[in-house]
């Protein structure tokens, strides 16, 4: 075991662990929106195989009264379900961990007491007195913890009717009855517990989300009016999250036969005038590439959410990683442009989702959202976005008025063409796949003059779109010993370590870089120049990130950190590295 390395002095960290099927997930996500109902702050990491019953789950739950960037690797409670749970996570506890377990089904009898409180608790007991079914035992878990950790039953019961909300309201109660009786056994046989939390009275209110349901809200308060998606873990959960706001937002929700017929429909919907999006994950975005090009050739204003996993082929379904940055800049045949937003955390997946929606219609041109499972999967305590914030832009649409001469591919100067809606009187268009003249006739785009003017029409809009997309965001001092370069949810590890860091005397600042394409070379470039030592943090074996560092600004960083196991970065790696960097190791 090992000491407790990372963290706030008041915070506790609780791992949840069993065969998949016992409901490990949905027991944490309980829990968690127990203790943010209470004023804590929390952060979730859920780790699981892509298997229906079986194999190895895990939920593990960060909170603290302080706010968090990113999960840690240690655990402080670590409740096991079965003993491979125990096996596979005894490494990970701090000195003076609590083991929480049934000794009717997990046998500890060969562990050491010292360094590790051992609370034995009768889950399934619990469960029978209860009068319910053994797939609670995981409620009674909970309870149990809270008991131990002198924090009130109330929250949980409340989030716990919350969770059942939707079904006869003797369920809530029967898991409420199961998890009280987990608490009174625990206040019934206290023990030297080694943690303890408590409520936070008058905390500012927070939300409890995970990046697609950002996404999904920051899509909403865009004024979306259709959505297709085909399932594709991690970008599963935005479908269902769509689906079943659909009819109260005015929403049309699809699930076609394919990823291709998703795209294809967003390209159809974005043609009649409404703001439009498709989501998915690697595999199903090469499906996608085709139509993509249509989007682009078409100039349709599409949002596309590619929520990355590693691959290649199936890959790692349920794991995460950065490894789709070149494949989301350069898919699809020939040349056209487009813009790459890549959220970092939940309020960047809120913002970026609906900025992306403006940045389509003013641009005529696909925005892609770069996610991970890391950010999709995972949920965070966030202050509530501030849909006031929120600005439409529609660009150069027209819905009425005067169309005579109307040219749906006119040259301009901008890149920028006029975008009339089908069914204005006059404004005859044609839309479809070929390279085409001013009105759209594909006959006539084989010409070569007329070729290369529309060619260099729609890549001058990647001039506009760099005076409009979101820059690159600083964080930490002006002056550092080591700086970082990063994108994505890799943003969230290095600011813990950040804060860790300075907390011992080690200044390191950060760039994150929010639009990866069209890439931001200027602000990379003086970033660079202006550090002492510099490193590039990124999940892929390849180096994309720094890559296109040395190819958009002639330089390169010092030195770079690379993850590609399907696991994120953990703020203790970073930590690691950047004090070797800074020759502190």
């Amino acid at each position: 075991m090992q000491h407790a390395a990372f963290g706030t002095s008041a915070e506790v960290r609780i791992r949840l662990g069993g065969p998949a099927g016992f409901g490990i997930k949905a027991a944490g996500q309980t829990l968690a929106r127990s203790f943010v109902r209470a004023g804590l702050s929390t952060f979730d990491l859920t780790e699981y195989p892509s298997l229906i019953k079986g194999g190895h789950n895990t939920y593990h739950l960060r909170v603290s009264p302080d706010e968090l960037f990113s999960h840690v690797e240690p655990t402080d409670v670590l409740v096991a379900l079965d003993r491979a749970t125990v096996d596979l996570h005894l490494a990970e506890l701090t000195d003076g961990a609590a083991l929480v377990y049934d000794p009717a089904t997990v046998d500890v009898s060969d562990l050491a007491p010292e360094g590790l409180c051992l609370v034995a608790v009768p889950f399934d007991d619990i469960v029978k007195e209860a009068g319910g079914a053994k797939i609670m035992r995981n409620v009674a878990a909970l309870g149990a913890v809270l008991g131990h950790m002198d924090f009130p039953i109330e929250h949980l019961a409340e989030s716990l009717r919350a969770q059942f909300a939707h079904k006869e309201p003797q369920v809530a109660e029967q898991n409420v009855a199961v998890a009280t009786g987990g608490w009174e056994h625990a206040r019934r046989n206290a023990c030297e517990f080694p943690h303890t939390l408590a409520p936070i009275e008058g905390a500012p209110k927070r939300i409890l989300v995970d990046g697609n349901e950002a996404v999904g809200l920051g899509a909403l308060a865009a004024g979306i009016g259709f959505y297709a998606a085909y399932p594709m873990t991690p970008a599963s959960s935005l479908l269902h999250f769509m689906a079943t706001r659909a009819e109260k937002a005015g929403v049309i929700v699809k699930h076609p036969e394919d990823e291709i017929a998703a795209m294809n429909m967003v390209v159809g919907a974005a043609f009649g005038g409404t703001r439009a999006m498709c989501a998915t994950s690697g595999g199903g975005f090469s499906l996608m590439v085709e139509a993509l090009g249509l989007a682009g050739a078409s100039e349709s204003a599409v949002v596309v959410g590619l929520f990355t996993r590693p691959g290649p082929a199936t890959g790692l379904p349920t794991w995460t990683e950065q490894s789709d940055l070149r494949f989301a800049i350069h898919a699809a045949q020939g040349e056209f442009p487009r813009v790459v937003l890549a959220p970092g955390d939940r309020a960047d997946a809120f913002e970026l989702t609906w900025r992306a929606f403006n940045l389509a219609d003013v641009l005529q041109t696909p925005v892609i959202l770069l996610g991970d499972t890391y950010l999709s999967d995972n949920r965070q305590s966030v202050t509530p976005f501030d849909t006031a914030s929120v600005q439409v832009e529609r660009g150069e649409l027209q819905v009425e008025g005067d169309v005579e001469g109307y040219l749906r591919y006119k040259v301009t100067e901008s890149g920028i063409s006029p975008r009339v809606l089908p069914g204005v009187e006059g404004a005859q268009q044609i839309v479809n796949s070929y390279e085409h003249d001013e009105r759209g006739w594909g006959s006539l785009g084989e010409d070569a003059s007329t070729r290369a003017a529309q060619n260099e029409k729609r890549m001058r809009k990647l001039e506009l779109a760099r005076t409009i997309v979101p820059p690159a965001r600083r964080y930490g001092p002006q002056e550092a010993e080591v700086s970082v370069i990063c994108f994505g949810t890799t943003k969230q590890p290095v600011r813990e370590a950040m804060r860790k860091l300075a907390a011992e005397g080690l200044a390191v600042n950060m760039l994150q870089v929010v639009t990866v394409w069209p890439f931001p070379a200027d602000e990379v470039a003086a970033f660079l120049r202006g550090a002492k030592r510099t490193v590039c943090i990124e999940g892929n074996l390849t180096g994309q990130l720094q890559g296109l560092v040395r190819e958009q600004c002639l330089m390169d960083v010092d030195e770079s950190l690379r993850r590609f196991d399907g696991r994120p970065f953990s703020p203790e790696q970073v930590e690691m590295k950047l004090r070797g960097v800074a020759g502190r190791a």
